[in-house]
């Protein structure tokens, strides 16, 4: 028996079975007044005292088939008799824990099992020994020397057959209740030294024999234990344990050791199992008979579209969250488009379980038999215990293998925007699936056809002469404060070559003043670093006025640019601020109707914002697009273009620098191809009809009006467009807006000087309504996007 030990001699104690406790017990409760009556009968105390060979220590176990039927009757105390052919159980003498009675169930479990069969402890055999030493010894401190310590340790046994794999797990209960520790010779002193020793070494059983020998105690009395079974739990729990490592389900030996743990939940040695992942409109099938030689779901599963399997009991299964059991495959409708031969697998019986996470479904597990109707409500109700298990571990998987597409859409394609990534993946993962087959090569082309593009520009005006003219105040300033020093070392001493350092330094402001050339910028700093700051050590001793005036040099001119940056700092610092103010509301408009329409979206910021947004069924994986949305977007785009005016209004004068901004959209009402140019990164018109598209988007902002206007002025709309169509829709918006207060009345419209390589373009132009408390409500974010 493995509970036991062949020889005692493997356990330092002597033990030996005795009865007394337990009688001792009985006398002390019907002496107690706790039971009103013996509840093994009259007449048991007598007939235990005349067998004087069961009292005292039992040295020969024989002796007790003498006395069966009183040992019985004692025992019965604790094994009621109705659980004798139903319950594992059995009493064994202390510690060595040779069994001297047993239940039927017990015997055939642990005793004498079945050939072929193999029973095991879940501790090796010196943690066994060394366990029980450490037990032993705590019975000791307790009974003698009133030091309470404890140790718990689960133990459990395992009864496995070997032909089918199956096993069985049992949780094992040990009472010790009726062992008591007995002296051998004088009992042992113990003083304080020794109890710290006692208790720094519990846990070394060789080093407690130094201070209380072995030899000197006896362990008298007997120890009852139960095996319960635990086979559901016990495989749950094995389960929970494997799909932690996530190659459990992606290795051929991982997931055949899945298997293997289903057929012993189930009890059925000829269990076959599966597991379906869906990934985007993929199906990644994967049983113990894929050839699973890698790391990845992706790798280790057999693929198929989605939809094939419409119409098929994969798809109820997707659309539900309940088990599934089918009697026969053979003879179920919904299972005969799904392209799995199960019959061919020996499966006939069928069960499978939807694997849904955050209320979607990723994938499924089946379970098949090879008879008819093999499946009970039972088991059904058993599969329910394994969904979560599962899930959790066909989601990791998921996750990783996104990982991996991401990994692909990086390295092709950088980032990408959220409303067409489901493309990129779907691209990415037909390419690793290339790579699985042995092929190598490019990305599949991604191209969206039939998207409409709605551009608009909303441009800070004048800001490159405001720039310049800040630059040239700032190099003024610096040419001064230059000036001012040599000046002042001129009149403290009156050199030639300091009248010829001032009269180069006033030369240069005064070509300054005239305009500012390309290398001024440059020239100035440089020119005064070399010529004037080279000599400043020789300067700086001509007196307090000249020191001074070098101070407050180096005071305005910045040490990290070396030129002074005042005006130039200003004037970044505006159009910072405002253009900030502008993205931040942009993105937050967009990120609204992205909410009632996906599609592309692309903004950029130079000198104020633009932006390209491309719409389309193509662009959505379920195709949904209609006339209504775009007319809804170019609508929404010319509120979001008088938001984006009015935000300029009333932040102009809190910035360092006031500066306006023009404000232009461009329409066209005939759709277009657009490509992702892999070596650029980026999304790119197709075709050359619809280049035209974007060479009018790159030439726009110099548009003028037939007569010289530059055609987008501060506080006004333009709308660019060609064809009278485009023209009539927009003019329709227009109305609307007037009537909701965004517009002025008046609206111009203007034939547009030609542009290189693009003639005929027209637009209309009308002013916005920067007071309107309609337009402060809508921009400020009171009021909904449309």
């Amino acid at each position: 028996m493995l509970l036991g030990d062949q020889a005692q001699t493997q356990f330092p104690f002597e033990c030996v079975l005795s009865l007394e406790p337990l009688i001792d017990y009985l006398k002390e409760r019907l002496a107690s007044g706790a039971w009103p009556a013996n509840p093994l009968g009259e007449g048991l105390l007598t007939r235990l005292d005349e067998a004087r060979s069961l009292r005292g220590n039992l040295g020969d176990l024989a002796v007790l088939e003498e006395h069966k039927g009183l040992l019985l009757r004692l025992m019965s105390l604790l094994f009621p008799p109705a659980s004798w052919d139903t319950e594992a159980f059995c009493a064994v003498v202390p510690f060595v824990l040779t069994p001297f009675i047993y239940s039927d169930p017990y015997r055939e479990l642990f005793l004498e099992p079945q050939e072929g069969w193999e029973v095991r402890r879940n501790v090796d055999e010196e943690t066994w020994v060394r366990g029980r030493a450490i037990k032993a010894y705590l019975f000791i401190l307790d009974q003698f020397y009133g030091m309470k310590q404890k140790l718990d340790y689960p133990l459990a046994m395992t009864v496995a057959d070997r032909a089918t794999g199956l096993a069985r797990h049992f949780a094992l209960s040990l009472d010790f209740r009726f062992v008591r520790v007995q002296t051998v010779g004088e009992p042992i002193e113990l003083d304080d030294e020794k109890r710290e020793f006692v208790l720094h070494y519990l846990d070394q059983p060789e080093r407690l024999k130094e201070v209380l020998p072995p030899e000197r105690f006896r362990l008298a009395g007997f120890t009852t234990l139960k095996a319960t079974e635990v086979t559901a739990f016990e495989t749950i729990s094995a389960l929970s344990r494997d799909l932690i490592d996530q190659e459990t389900v992606v290795t051929q030996a991982g997931f055949e050791r899945l298997q293997g743990r289903l057929r012993t939940f189930f009890r059925q040695p000829e269990l076959l199992a599966s597991l379906a992942a869906i990934h985007q409109d993929q199906v990644l099938l994967l049983n113990a008979g894929c050839q699973i030689d890698s790391d990845c779901l992706f790798n280790g599963s057999r693929h198929e579209p989605l939809e094939n399997f419409k119409g098929t009991l994969f798809e109820e299964l997707v659309a539900s969250d309940r088990v599934v059991t089918v009697a026969d495959v053979t003879t179920h409708p919904g299972l005969q488009d799904m392209g799995i031969e199960y019959a061919q697998h020996g499966v006939r019986s069928l069960m499978l379980a939807p694997l849904f996470y955050q209320g979607e479904c990723i994938g499924s597990l089946e379970v098949g038999l090879p008879g008819v109707d093999q499946f009970t409500p039972t088991d059904a109700a058993l599969m329910t215990q394994l969904q979560p298990l599962f899930t959790v571990a066909v989601q990791n998987s998921l996750e990783d293998l996104d990982k991996r597409i991401q990994t692909v859409i990086k390295q092709q394609c950088t980032a990408v925007h959220p409303s067409v990534e489901w493309r990129f993946k779907q691209a990415a993962f037909r390419h690793l699936e290339n790579q699985r087959g042995g092929e190598a090569g490019e990305m599949e082309p991604i191209v969206f056809h039939d998207v409409h593009p709605l551009f608009a520009t909303s441009d800070i005006r004048g800001s490159s002469a405001e720039r310049n003219r800040a630059i040239t105040k700032d190099l003024d300033r610096h040419l001064e404060l230059g000036l001012s020093v040599v000046r002042a070392a001129g009149t403290s001493k009156p050199l030639p070559i300091l009248a010829e350092l001032a009269g180069r330094i006033q030369r240069r402001r005064e070509r300054l003043a005239k305009g500012m050339s390309s290398s001024d910028e440059v020239g100035v700093a440089h020119f005064l670093r070399n010529e004037l700051e080279s000599v400043f050590e020789d300067l700086n001793g001509q007196g307090p006025e000249v020191a001074e005036a070098i101070a407050a040099y180096r005071r305005e001119v910045d040490p990290h640019l070396g030129t002074v940056y005042h005006a130039r700092r200003r004037f970044e610092q505006s159009v910072s601020l405002l253009n900030e103010r502008l993205a931040n509301y942009l993105d937050r408009e967009e990120e609204a109707i992205q909410a009632s329409l996906p599609h592309y979206y692309e903004r950029h910021r130079t000198d104020g914002v633009d932006y390209i947004i491309y719409l389309g069924a193509s662009l959505n994986p379920d195709g949904r697009f209609s006339r209504l949305y775009l007319s809804n977007f170019r609508l929404w785009q010319l509120m979001v273009t008088c938001g984006l005016a009015w935000h300029t209004h009333q932040l102009k004068d809190d910035l360092p620098v006031p500066l306006d901004t023009a404000h232009l959209v461009l329409v066209q009402q005939a759709p277009l191809s657009i490509r992702f140019r892999y070596d650029e990164k980026r999304f790119d018109v197709d075709g050359a009809y619809d280049v035209r598209h974007e060479i009018i988007r790159s030439r726009l902002d110099k548009a003028t009006i037939r007569g010289g206007e530059r055609l987008t002025q501060p506080g006004m709309l333009a709308m660019v467009y060609s064809q009278v169509d485009e023209a009539r829709e927009m003019r329709r918006h227009i109305d609307h807006l007037q009537q909701e207060g965004f517009l002025l009345p008046e609206v111009e419209k203007h034939s547009l000087e030609d542009l290189p390589g693009v003639q005929g373009l027209k637009a209309l132009r009308v002013g916005i309504g920067l007071d309107s408390p309609a337009l402060a409500q809508r921009a400020s974010g009171a009021l909904k996007p449309a």
